[in-house]
Formats: C-alpha cells, sequence, structure tokens
C-alpha cells in the first residue's frame, strides 16, 4: 500500500510473527502467474494461532520451521468448490523477512506505522 493509498477510509494492514508451520505450496494460475500459500503460526495468550498466508510468486525465505514476519493485508477470496462456492480468509504478504533479518523487518513495520500515522494525521 502507498502512503497516497493510506488516506482513503479504512486501514487493512496486518504484521505477523511466527513460524512456517507447512511447507509452501505453489500453484500456476490461469494467467500465466504464481501464487505460493503457506502458513505461519504464532503464539497467544489464548494459545496457538495458524494464520494462512499467500503471495504473488515464489519466495526463496519460506520453508517449513524459519521464523519469519510477514506484512501484508486480510482478504476473503471466495471460489468454487464443487457444486458450491466457498471462502478463504487469508493474509496476502507484501513483505516476508526472516527474523534473523532484524533492519529488514524493522523497515518493514516502520512503514505500516508510518502509513497509520498518516492516516490519523490526516
Amino acid at each position: 500500500m502507498s502512503r497516497e493509498n493510506s488516506k482513503q477510509e479504512g486501514f487493512n494492514r496486518v504484521v505477523i510473527i511466527g513460524e512456517v508451520s507447512t511447507s509452501p505450496i505453489s500453484r500456476d494460475l490461469a494467467d500465466g502467474s504464481v501464487v505460493t500459500t503457506f502458513d505461519v503460526v504464532t503464539s497467544t495468550e489464548l494459545g496457538r494461532v495458524t494464520v494462512p498466508v499467500s503471495v504473488d510468486g515464489v519466495p526463496s525465505v519460506v520453508e517449513e520451521g524459519v521464523s519469519v514476519c510477514v506484512v501484508g493485508f486480510v482478504r476473503r477470496r471466495f471460489f468454487k468448490a464443487g457444486a458450491s462456492v466457498a471462502s478463504r480468509t487469508e493474509v496476502v504478504a507484501n513483505v516476508i523477512a526472516p527474523t534473523r533479518r532484524k533492519a529488514q523487518v524493522r523497515k518493514a513495520i516502520e512503514v505500516v506505522a508510518d502509513d497509520l500515522s498518516d492516516l490519523l494525521d490526516a
């Protein structure tokens, strides 16, 4: 999301820090692009929470067991499942950084914080 878009009504950004809990699965789409999906698990005061994540392309940093920071937005996607329509709520990643790369993680989080500040100051 660019800073110009952050002036829209509402704000849909998410930061997740956790461990990749499933092997990434890449799918070729009809338009020729590739989408990769995987799950990130976090620990909260209520227990472990699994978050489905999707990203365009095939990210090199995503492997099962790796600790990552994911920055993106929440989307509900609808699709045909047999004779009916199903849906899935997922995080669409804009940035995926291994947590061991602390400067990269800080920069990704700072961009979200700056966008939110811009929105609140508008």
